[in-house]
C-alpha cells in the first residue's frame, strides 16, 4: 500500500514538474510573441511614416509638375501672341501697302482721265501737249497713236474690244534706265552686298559682287560671277525677308541711292518720260498693261508700283516663296501654322521671264495675247513676235532702241543690228536719240562710269 501511496507521490511530482516546464516555456513564447508583435507594430508605424513621407513628396512634385505645366503654358501662349503680333504687323503693313498702291493706281487713272479729255480724232489730236516728252514729227509715234486710235473707234476696221486691248511692256531699257551701270535687280544686289551697313554677307557673296561691279563700272556691260547666279544672289542676300519687306527695301533703295553714270536721278527717277507718257496714252484709251520682265518679281512690283501698276499685273522672273517654319521641307509636304508667313527661299532654277518664257508666262498668267508689245532687247524678240502674230487682232510690235550715245550709254554698233532686225522682223522701232525730245527730263546729265574709260563709254551699252 505504501508502495502505491509512493508511485502515486512520484506520477504527481513528475507532472507538477511538467506543467511548470510547461507554463515556464508557454511564457516565454508568449513574450516573444510580444516582442515581434511589437517590433511588426514599430515597423508598421515606420512604414506608414515613410509613405507620408512618399505621399508628400508626391504630391509636392504633383505640384511642381502643375506649376511648371502652367508657366510653360504662360511661355507658350505669350510666344503665340508675340507671333500673332508679329503676323498682324505684317499683315498691316501688307494692307497698308497695298492701300497705297490702289491709292497710287486711282491718282494715275484720273490723270489719265483728264489725259483722255485732251485727245482728237485721227489726224486732229496734238501730239505735243499729249506727248511733250516726244519729236511731234516721230513717224513712230504717229503709227503707235493711229493705231490705238484705230483700236478704240467702233467703226474702224482696226477696232478692239476692250477686253482685248493688252499691251505689255518691259522694263529695264524699255521704260527705264538699263545702264547705270547693268540692270537694276543687279545694281540692288551690289548694294545690299557692298553697300548696306545693315547686311553681314558672306566673303563668297562680297567676293561675287565686287567682281560684277568692277566688270559692269569698266564696261557697262553685265557680267556673270563663276560661284553665283544672279537669281542666287538675290535669294542668298535677301533670304528670309517677306515679300512686303523685299519690297519695301526696294522702295528704300531706289528712292535713296543715286543711279551711277549720272547726275540729277536716283535709280526711282530714272524711268524714260516718253514712255510713262506712252503708259497713260494706253491707259486713257482702256487698254490692260502688264509688266512681263526678266527682272525679279518683287524687283519690278517695289518699282512699278509708283506708276500704278498693280501686283497682280506684274509677270517676271521669280525666287521661291516659302513659309517660314519650313525649314526646307517640300511645299506639298508641309502644312504652315497661323503664326507662320511667306518669306523668301531659294531660287526656282528655272528658265528666267526672258525670250520664248515671255510668251509663255504670258499666256499662264494672262491668259490672253497682247496686241500691243514693248520691249529692248533680244530678250523681247518672242514677245513682240507673240503680239505681231496674235490671229484675232493683228498688233505691234515695238522695239525701243538705245541709239543715245549722248543722253545715254547707247551703241551706234548695237543699234544698227537692232534696226536690221526690226526691218526683218517688221515690227515698229521707237529711237531714243530721234524720237524723244528727253529721256529723264531737265537737271539729269550722264556724267561716265566710274573706273571706265571715256573712249569707251559709247559703246558701253
Amino acid at each position: 500500500m505504501q508502495s502505491k501511496k509512493n508511485v502515486v507521490i512520484t506520477v504527481l511530482a513528475v507532472l507538477a514538474v511538467v506543467f511548470g516546464v510547461l507554463f515556464f516555456v508557454t511564457n516565454s513564447d508568449k513574450t516573444k510573441l510580444s516582442d515581434t508583435k511589437a517590433s511588426l507594430e514599430n515597423q508598421v508605424k515606420s512604414l506608414n511614416g515613410e509613405k507620408e513621407t512618399l505621399e508628400s513628396q508626391v504630391a509636392n512634385l504633383k505640384d511642381e509638375a502643375a506649376q511648371a505645366a502652367e508657366n510653360a503654358k504662360a511661355e507658350l501662349d505669350k510666344a503665340v501672341q508675340d507671333a500673332a503680333a508679329a503676323a498682324q504687323a505684317q499683315i498691316d503693313e501688307a494692307v497698308k501697302a497695298k492701300e497705297e498702291a490702289e491709292a497710287a493706281l486711282q491718282a494715275v487713272r484720273e490723270e489719265a482721265a483728264k489725259a483722255a479729255e485732251t485727245l482728237a480724232p485721227a489726224g486732229e489730236m496734238d501730239l505735243a501737249a499729249v506727248f511733250p516728252s516726244w519729236n511731234p514729227d516721230s513717224a513712230a509715234l504717229r503709227e503707235l497713236v493711229d493705231f490705238v486710235l484705230a483700236s478704240v473707234d467702233e467703226s474702224s476696221a482696226g477696232y478692239i474690244a476692250p477686253a482685248d486691248r493688252i499691251a505689255t511692256f518691259d522694263m529695264d531699257g524699255t521704260i527705264i534706265c538699263e545702264k547705270a551701270p547693268i540692270y537694276i535687280d543687279s545694281c540692288l544686289t551690289m548694294y545690299r552686298v557692298l553697300d548696306d551697313p545693315a547686311y553681314s554677307a558672306t566673303e563668297e557673296e562680297r567676293a561675287a559682287m565686287q567682281e560684277l561691279r568692277d566688270h559692269a563700272y569698266a564696261t557697262g556691260e553685265n557680267f556673270k560671277p563663276a560661284t553665283f547666279t544672279k537669281d542666287d544672289l538675290i535669294a542668298s542676300a535677301f533670304a528670309g525677308m517677306t515679300p512686303a519687306e523685299f519690297r519695301a527695301y526696294v522702295v528704300d533703295f531706289a528712292d535713296k541711292v543715286d543711279a551711277v553714270g549720272f547726275t540729277g536721278m536716283t535709280y526711282g527717277q530714272s524711268f524714260y518720260k516718253p514712255m510713262l507718257e506712252v503708259i497713260d496714252f494706253l491707259r486713257a484709251n482702256g487698254y490692260d498693261v502688264w509688266m512681263v520682265s526678266a527682272c525679279e518679281r518683287e524687283v519690278v512690283r517695289g518699282l512699278v508700283q509708283r506708276l500704278g501698276f498693280s501686283y497682280d499685273h506684274v509677270v517676271a522672273t521669280d525666287v521661291v516663296y516659302a513659309a517660314s517654319g519650313s525649314a526646307g521641307a517640300a511645299a506639298d509636304e508641309y502644312n504652315m501654322g497661323k503664326e507662320e508667313t511667306i518669306v523668301l527661299g531659294a531660287p526656282l532654277n528655272e528658265v528666267e521671264c526672258g525670250k520664248s518664257g515671255k510668251p509663255a508666262a504670258i499666256a499662264r498668267e494672262i491668259g490672253k495675247r497682247p496686241v500691243l508689245a514693248f520691249g529692248n532687247s533680244s530678250g523681247d524678240f518672242s514677245m513682240l513676235n507673240y503680239a505681231e502674230g496674235n490671229p484675232d487682232h493683228p498688233g505691234m510690235g515695238i522695239l525701243v532702241v538705245c541709239d543715245d550715245t549722248v543722253r545715254e550709254y547707247g551703241s551706234e554698233t548695237k543699234a544698227a543690228d537692232f534696226y536690221d532686225e526690226v526691218e526683218k522682223q517688221g515690227w515698229t522701232a521707237f529711237s531714243m536719240a530721234n524720237d524723244w525730245l528727253t529721256i529723264y527730263g531737265d537737271g539729269v546729265e550722264k556724267v561716265g562710269l566710274p573706273g571706265a574709260e571715256e573712249e569707251a563709254l559709247p559703246d558701253a551699252a
